[in-house]
């Protein structure tokens, strides 16, 4: 986990997601395993929420410590997958050729009451890709 920067920007928050916070915390990282870097991405917290553990947030992951932190309830939770390639900025950053295929999560944590607490939007090298599925799973017959 390599912090890389840090600002006050907010998150695009698109119509249906969720109300935005009254003020975000955003930090720009690349994470890395063995000295090779596999994924760049942008996090962005509720400042209300960061504002609880900020030290943490900027050397844990994210989620389990959003998860962890007393008095934090998410009402929902989504993560959208999509295949793209990568520009010159996620090349540069994950060490890929332009245009090689990343995939690019997008995570959405919202309270009962539809803030938006946490946004992560995260381009993956696409050689560090495995999805599985059990396809028969839930295809039971009641």
């Amino acid at each position: 986990l390599e912090h890389v920067v840090e600002s006050d920007d907010a998150p695009a928050i698109a119509e249906g997601e969720g109300v935005p916070a009254p003020a975000y915390r955003h930090m720009r990282r690349v994470h890395s395993r063995d000295g090779e870097s596999y994924c760049v991405v942008s996090i962005y917290i509720a400042a209300a929420v960061f504002d609880l553990a900020p030290a943490r947030f900027r050397r844990e992951l994210a989620i389990p410590l959003l998860l962890d932190l007393p008095g934090v309830v998410v009402g929902r939770a989504r993560q959208t997958l999509d295949i793209a390639a990568a520009d010159v900025d996620v090349a540069r950053s994950l060490g890929i050729p332009v245009n090689a295929p990343i995939a690019e999560v997008r995570r959405l944590f919202v309270t009962p009451d539809e803030t938006v607490l946490y946004v992560a939007e995260a381009s993956y090298r696409g050689d560090y890709i495995h999805l599985e599925m059990d396809l028969l799973r839930g295809l039971e017959p009641q």
